[in-house]
């Protein structure tokens, strides 16, 4: 799911307040902290089923009635503000015993020792081998620290009746073929007298944050990493960099693509044909109602010119190293991110982070009930077959530096406010000096 992330304070700081003692990282859950003896686990989370913010309410009163030993009491926080929140708590030792995190896992924890590995909290190697491979974004110094709750992958939303209308009987499958529907439908629909947008890209529009995932999706198609692989060198400003920023620019140079437009507001209202987000935001568009049902679709991501993959999001759940009661808080994460709640959290359009044939006959049937009912759900696999852990790996390092500077050097190079070489070359010093600090 796409929400917007909040810069990170410093992983001093966390490291600095947690080094003075362990009991100062220490919270709230234990034997005694609730009558009868019952572990008590102080859960913050975001609101993650996207559409319905009372669900994770639903989930921890569930779980608190199926338990006699755990209870665990559910901290609700805005999108906004609660990463900050948490980081602040987790500081000065006043924080959650279990909260949501983004995949990939926020190097500042890690590095501050903040989060206990999984095998700390009761998980077996059968549990963790049940798991997709890209679970491995949440891996670290050979640890799994994070419990895949689902994932999201950048895929690509067509408008299926605008496509007919221009004779496309098939969404475009690699970057040649993208730009040509795309230019078609924009060129011809404007000579109709009712032009519509060929295609958006997701951040040159009223959604900035997005720009992030839209690049490394591009960048990784071309061929390109965010970084070396030993996360020591900012490696954007490559020939592959400038092939996937030369190849958006081109939308805007050759008057395919209008900047500022809403990609999601405008293919709600079939302004635009085609954009690409994370699947999540299929709620948004089925939320479109009369304007949208029947009318769109979903397809894997266009290949470029090195591959078809796109960037991975998504939350996990994650427990303080420092909590009372590691056994409680993975009683409670091996329940919220079980198999049988991933499941369901497809209500959604989350992907199931586990492998089908390795769980429960129940789960999978839940699973496979999903999938068979819905003809999303086929491009969104196929997507998610193409990707893999690396770039999730790479954006890790130097994250809030890169996002910031990226946010700016790709607009502006993609709209031509600067050259594309000036544009990757910012993104790299900004980048490689946060990497240098880490060391």
């Amino acid at each position: 799911m796409a929400r917007p992330r909040r810069r990170l304070l410093l992983a001093a700081s966390l490291a600095t307040v947690c080094a003075i003692t362990a009991s100062a990282c220490s919270t709230s859950s234990s034997p005694d902290s609730s009558a009868g003896g019952r572990s008590t686990v102080e859960f913050w989370s975001m609101p993650f089923w996207i559409g319905q913010d009372s669900k994770v309410k639903e989930l921890v009163d569930e779980f608190n009635k199926s338990q006699d030993k755990v209870t665990v009491r559910l901290t609700q926080l805005e999108w906004k503000d609660g990463r900050e929140k948490i980081k602040q708590a987790v500081g000065a030792g006043t924080g959650p015993d279990v909260w949501l995190m983004n995949n990939g896992l926020e190097l500042q924890y890690l590095k501050a020792g903040s989060l206990a590995p999984l095998d700390s909290l009761g998980y077996t190697k059968e549990d963790t081998d049940k798991y997709l491979d890209l679970a491995k974004i949440d891996e670290y110094n050979g640890k799994l620290y994070g419990a895949p709750l689902y994932f999201d992958v950048g895929v690509m939303m067509y408008r299926t009746d605008i496509l007919k209308k221009y004779g496309f009987a098939e969404p475009p499958a690699t970057w040649e073929e993208l730009k040509s529907t795309a230019s078609t439908i924009t060129k011809r629909s404007a000579a109709d007298g009712h032009k519509v947008s060929g295609w958006q890209f997701k951040g040159m529009d009223d959604h900035l944050n997005a720009i992030n995932s839209t690049w490394e999706s591009f960048l990784c198609q071309a061929g390109g990493s965010l970084t070396s692989s030993d996360y020591t060198t900012s490696t954007q400003n490559s020939a592959a960099g400038k092939t996937a920023m030369k190849y958006m620019k081109s939308f805007y140079t050759d008057k395919i693509s209008p900047v500022g437009t809403s990609a999601l507001n405008g293919f709600i209202d079939g302004k635009v044909a085609m954009f690409p987000f994370f699947q999540s935001v299929i709620a948004d568009v089925q939320a479109g109602g009369e304007k949208t049902d029947g009318k769109w679709a979903v397809a894997p991501m266009p290949k470029g010119p090195a591959s078809g993959c796109s960037m991975v999001g998504g939350h996990s759940l994650v427990a303080n190293s420092h909590a009372k009661d590691l056994k409680a808080a993975g009683t409670f994460m091996k329940w919220l991110a079980s198999p049988e709640r991933s499941a369901q959290y497809m209500d959604f359009h989350a992907i199931f982070p586990y492998q089908p044939s390795k769980v429960s006959a129940e789960a999978k049937a839940a699973f496979d009930k999903k999938v068979n009912s819905d003809p999303s759900w086929k491009p969104i696999l196929e997507q998610l077959s193409r990707n893999s852990p690396d770039l999730v790996l790479q954006d890790r390092h130097a994250w809030d530096t890169r996002w910031e500077a990226q946010k700016a050097s790709i607009v502006a190079g993609v709209g031509g406010q600067v050259p594309v070489g000036e544009a990757l070359k910012s993104i790299d010093d900004q980048v490689g000096k946060a990497l240098e600090a880490e060391k």
